[in-house]
């Protein structure tokens, strides 16, 4: 009797550790998430993926900010004034903002934001010894931009500013453009365009990319690469809430870097991560055939689905003056790149490899839920008849003698992609061969034109049709630019050039719609689908959430309560 009473106090006891532990996490005020991609930079001007952008988002700031409800509003400027000519925008900086405490400072306090900072921040993402795929945002639009770019590139060094961006006093920022471009405002909510001080970049020079200061809700504390990501409540946030206290309700964030798609999984089951972006794998384990949460899982995590402004694509490199144009046999050859296109079924891809995470890229590269999106635009659906027609005409009937490589990132879901369109390809005749490559490494090679044949895809920057169409226009071609496949096409350059000086915009979507159907004509893209943001997140956590950029807002966010 003694033996069991004692054994029923040890459980008793034991009872209420575990309830204590369990207790202990689930009140953490940590917001906890992995990124198997991992980061390579947290400069803001080499901000180039999403999985460098979210923490960025959090640690730095722009002018201007879109809302939930996709709205521009000003955010580090309190106002700003467009002329009526659309060349001239004056900003009006919000005081009593401040960077995050820092060595890089003479006594280790963040001092408090001038117009100077944007200035010196937007002068250095054109300069091109930063090697930074940003210029692209200034370089043909302000005054004096492109003989900036052009006087250190050349080392002329007989330029020294941008004289299109002026800061008159601390208050005062003046940007003044060659031509009118209507989402100008847009692009300026781009991490290209957040602002960190000058003293950060001079103190950690060629490490400041792994000790980024900014101005932002969150503050860096330490980056273990591959390892963990670590920042903390900005205790000097300068946004209040209606009770006239800062904004930022959580302690911190914490990010991960697990490989493994099943480990992460289960740390999330387990309540070690808050918000999980879920394989199709996981997706097919946790929904039903309609795509649905199974009721076993509703008490342990929410799903949430969303339009994603995102356009996932198999390119193709059309300049042979660059390694991935030479010996290309996709080039030249504009009807076999269609018998591509038509040979592709997306339907397939998104049922039995995305698990219902998309929707067929049957239109132009503008994404269902951007403006300008067309539903009517004339894009490639899955026909073989005549995928094997323009393959003869291509000269090459049956596939034969045809043999390409595509290259895709090594993460799951993209083997899965590529082994389907290689399956497919095949059905036509086609040889297809996959070369996986790492995330990383696959990026820098498509910015330097190294590769021939590709999966990629393109996330929205800003909420605008022109952030895609900026893909096929010739003089944003990379390194310069995001134009990865050197695409050029006079009519498409002319209607794209004609877009950027209109502010009327169901004129401007006209004209976007007129050069997607070009753009389709000649195929530097397979469209593949339009995305969809699909998540598993911890019920106690509230107002968070995911916009149509793919962006993570947490500054707002609580766990445990409302």
């Amino acid at each position: 009797m003694k033996a069991k009473f004692i054994l029923f106090i040890l459980l008793f006891l034991s009872s209420l550790l575990l309830s204590s532990c369990s207790k202990k996490e689930t009140t953490e005020n940590i917001f906890r998430y992995n990124e198997p991609q991992g980061i390579e930079n947290l400069d803001p001007i080499m901000c180039s993926n999403y999985a460098a952008g979210w923490p960025l988002q959090q640690i730095t700031e722009g002018l201007l900010e879109y809302t939930q409800a996709m709205n521009l509003e000003d955010n580090l400027a309190s106002s700003h004034k467009v002329s009526e000519d659309g060349l001239t925008y004056t900003f009006t900086i919000r005081r009593n903002v401040f960077f995050h405490d820092n060595p890089c400072f003479p006594d280790g306090k963040g001092r408090e934001v001038k117009a100077a900072d944007f200035k010196y921040c937007f002068e250095r993402v054109c300069d091109p010894s930063t090697k930074t795929r940003g210029a692209w945002l200034f370089r043909d639009k302000v005054k004096g931009a492109l003989e900036y770019i052009t006087s250190i590139k050349e080392k002329h060094n007989n330029v020294t500013e941008i004289t299109g961006i002026q800061a008159p006093n601390d208050t005062t920022l003046i940007i003044t453009l060659t031509k009118p471009f209507a989402p100008f405002l847009s692009i300026l909510t781009m991490p290209y365009a957040f602002v960190y001080p000058k003293e950060a970049v001079e103190y950690y020079k060629d490490n400041f990319g792994y000790n980024p200061v900014g101005t932002g809700p969150f503050k860096f504390v330490k980056w273990e690469v591959d390892r963990e990501l670590e920042m903390t409540k900005n205790p000097n946030y300068w946004s209040l809430n209606k009770a006239g206290k800062p904004l930022v309700y959580l302690d911190g964030i914490r990010v991960s870097f697990l490989k493994s798609s099943e480990t992460a999984f289960l740390d999330f089951q387990q309540g070690k991560f808050d918000f999980y972006d879920p394989t199709p794998e996981v997706l097919s384990q946790v929904t039903d055939e309609t795509g649905a949460l199974k009721p076993e899982y509703s008490g342990e995590f929410e799903l949430v689905k969303q339009p994603w402004l995102n356009t996932v694509y198999l390119g193709i490199q059309l300049d042979k003056n660059v390694p991935g144009g030479k010996n290309n046999i996709l080039t030249d050859n504009r009807k076999l790149r269609q018998a591509i296109n038509y040979a592709i079924d997306r339907e397939k891809i998104i049922t039995y490899v995305l698990k219902f995470r998309g929707t067929p890229g049957v239109n132009g590269p503008i994404p269902p839920g951007m403006p300008g999106y067309n539903k009517e635009l004339k894009g490639y659906n899955y026909d073989v008849p005549k995928a094997k027609q323009l393959l003869s005409e291509a000269g090459y009937p049956d596939g034969k003698g045809l043999s390409v490589k595509l290259v895709v990132s090594n993460d799951d879901t993209q083997k899965l992609i590529g082994e389907s369109v290689q399956a497919q390809l095949k059905d036509l005749g086609i040889d297809a061969q996959l070369d996986f490559m790492q995330a990383s490494t696959m990026r820098s090679s498509q910015v330097g034109g190294e590769l021939a044949f590709w999966r990629g895809n393109w996330g929205a920057d800003y909420f605008d049709p022109e952030n895609f169409m900026a893909l096929f226009y010739s003089k944003n071609h990379s390194p310069i630019g995001p134009n990865y496949t050197h695409y050029q096409n006079a009519a498409a350059d002319s209607l794209y050039e004609l877009a950027m000086k209109l502010t009327d915009f169901e004129v401007r979507k006209k004209l976007y719609n007129q050069m997607e159907q070009v753009v389709l004509e000649d195929s530097p893209w397979i469209i593949l689908y339009y995305n969809q943001i699909v998540y598993l997140k911890n019920k106690k956590v509230t107002n968070m959430y995911v916009d149509g950029l793919n962006t993570i807002i947490l500054k707002r966010a609580r766990i445990g309560m409302e």
